[in-house]
C-alpha cells in the first residue's frame, strides 16, 4: 500500500454503482474497499485504517446509520458520507448529529460527491494530526494553546497568533477562554480528560477539544475551524424546515410550530388563534399564464403577508396555494382584524402579467380542550364556508358549544364589521 494513500471504504448493494464509483476513486488517486452489506463493511474494518466510507443509507441487513455507528465505534476519526436515493431531511439532519460529514442524495453529481471526498478526508487527516502531533503543539497546523490553571496563557503556537492576534491582550476575557472556571471544575470534580465545546468568533465557528496535561500542570486548548460543517447543517436545517418555492414554513414545521403554541396556551392560559387561506381561482392563473407565473403569485402573497403580519406570527405552506398562520396571544376578534388587513392588502395589490387575485380566509380560535385535528378541522370549515359564500371574505367559526350544544363549526359566520366582499 501507498504511504498516506486515503483509504476509502464503499458501502452500497448496488453491485455496479459500487465498481463504477470504486474505478473512479480508484482513478483518483484513492484506494478503495467494497462491501455490499453492512456485515461486509464491519468485516473490512479489520483490514486496517480507513480515512472515509461511503455507506449507501438502505443496506439489505442493516440501516446505513447503523454502519456508520459501528464504523466510528471502532475508528472514531474515519469520517462519512451518507449516500442515498431517498431524500428525507429528517434522516439528514440525523446522519449530520450522530457524525456523519456530508449527506448526499442520489444521482448525484460526481464533482460534488469528489469535493465532499476531499474536504472529508482533509478532516480526517486533520484530526489525526492533532492527535498525532499532541506533544508536538508547535509543529500542530491548527490553534493550540495552554494556559496555566489561573488562565493565563502560557504558549499559544504559531496557528493560535496568527489567526488569534488578540488573545495575549484579552487573556481571560477572550472568547476562546471564557467561562475557563466552569472548565477546570470538570476536570477537578469529575476527572475529566476532556472538555468538547463550540464558540463563535470573528464570524467563524470554532470546535474547542480542552484537556488537562497533568505532568505540566497546564490546560491545552486544541482549537478546529468547524464554520463549513456548521454551514451545511443549517442548510439541511433550512431545507427541513422550509418550503423551497415561498420561503415560509412548510407544512411539517407548520405543524410543529402549531403544536407548541397550543402547549403553550393550554399552559399559560393565554389566547391562541389561527387563520387558514387559500388564494380564488388559483388553477385559472396557472392555467391562463402558466406555472411560472403561478409560482410568482405564490411567492408574492407570501411575500405581502410576511410584510403585514406581527414578527411572532407564523406563516407556513400548508399544501398547493393554502396557507395557515399562527397567531400567539391574540384572540379571535384580534385574528379576524388580521385576515381582514391582509384581504384588503393581497385584494389591492396589482401582480404583475395577471393583475389582482383574491383571498378568501378561515379563522378560529384555540380552545383549551382543542386537539389539533379538531382545531385544524374547524379552521378548515371556516375557509371552506368563505370559498362558498363567495370568496374574497373572511370567515370565523368559534369552538364553543351553543345554547343547545350543537356544534358551532357548523355554523360560521362572518366577523361582525367586517364589509363583506
Amino acid at each position: 500500500m501507498i504511504q498516506n494513500k486515503a483509504r476509502i471504504l464503499v458501502v452500497d448493494d448496488d453491485s455496479n454503482l459500487r465498481k463504477t464509483l470504486m474505478d473512479i476513486l480508484q482513478l483518483k488517486g484513492y484506494e478503495t474497499i467494497g462491501a455490499a452489506t453492512g456485515a461486509e463493511a464491519v468485516t473490512a474494518l479489520e483490514g486496517g485504517p480507513i480515512n472515509l466510507a461511503l455507506i449507501d443509507l438502505m443496506l439489505p441487513d442493516m440501516p446505513g446509520l447503523e454502519v456508520m455507528e459501528r464504523l466510528k465505534n471502532v475508528m472514531p476519526l474515519t469520517e462519512a458520507i451518507i449516500l442515498t436515493g431517498h431524500a428525507s431531511m429528517d434522516t439528514a439532519i440525523a446522519a449530520t448529529r450522530k457524525g456523519a460529514f456530508s449527506y448526499l442524495v442520489k444521482p448525484y453529481q460526481m464533482d460534488d460527491l469528489l469535493l465532499n471526498i476531499r474536504h472529508g478526508i482533509e478532516r480526517q487527516k486533520s484530526q489525526e494530526e492533532i492527535i498525532r502531533l499532541a506533544s508536538y503543539p508547535r509543529l500542530n497546523p491548527n490553534p493550540v494553546i495552554e494556559t496555566d490553571f489561573n488562565g493565563e496563557v502560557t504558549y499559544a503556537n504559531p496557528a493560535a497568533e496568527r489567526l488569534f492576534p488578540d488573545l495575549a491582550s484579552l487573556a481571560r476575557s477572550h472568547p476562546l477562554l471564557l467561562d475557563f472556571e466552569t472548565t477546570l471544575a470538570a476536570f477537578r470534580q469529575g476527572g475529566k480528560q476532556e472538555v468538547v465545546r463550540e464558540i463563535c468568533h470573528d464570524g467563524n465557528i470554532y470546535e474547542q477539544h480542552i484537556s488537562h496535561v497533568p505532568e505540566s500542570g497546564l490546560v491545552r486548548f486544541y482549537v478546529l475551524d468547524i464554520t463549513d460543517r456548521k454551514k451545511a447543517e443549517n442548510e439541511i436545517l433550512h431545507l427541513a424546515t422550509t418550503d423551497s418555492l415561498t420561503g415560509v414554513a412548510n407544512r411539517r414545521q407548520g405543524l410543529k410550530e402549531l403544536v407548541q403554541e397550543m402547549e403553550r396556551a393550554r399552559r399559560y392560559s393565554t389566547p391562541l388563534s389561527l387563520i387558514m387561506f387559500d388564494i380564488d381561482h388559483f388553477k385559472r392563473v396557472n392555467d391562463t399564464f402558466g406555472h411560472g407565473v403561478g409560482d410568482d403569485v405564490l411567492r408574492a402573497v407570501t411575500s405581502l403577508v410576511r410584510e403585514n403580519i406581527r414578527a411572532a406570527e407564523i406563516q407556513a405552506r400548508w399544501g398547493g396555494e393554502e396557507f395557515v398562520v399562527v397567531l400567539p396571544q391574540t384572540g379571535l376578534a384580534g385574528a379576524a382584524v388580521a385576515a381582514e388587513k391582509l384581504r384588503q392588502v393581497i385584494a389591492a395589490h396589482r401582480f404583475e402579467q395577471v393583475g389582482t387575485v383574491t383571498v378568501s380566509f378561515g379563522v378560529t380560535e384555540f380552545e383549551p380542550a382543542d386537539a389539533l385535528d379538531i382545531l385544524l378541522k374547524r379552521v378548515d370549515n371556516a375557509l371552506y364556508r368563505a370559498k362558498g359564500n363567495g370568496r374574497n371574505r373572511v370567515e370565523t367559526l368559534t369552538g364553543k358549544p351553543s345554547r343547545d350544544h350543537a356544534p358551532v363549526e357548523e355554523r360560521p359566520k362572518s366577523y361582525p364589521g367586517i364589509p363583506a366582499a
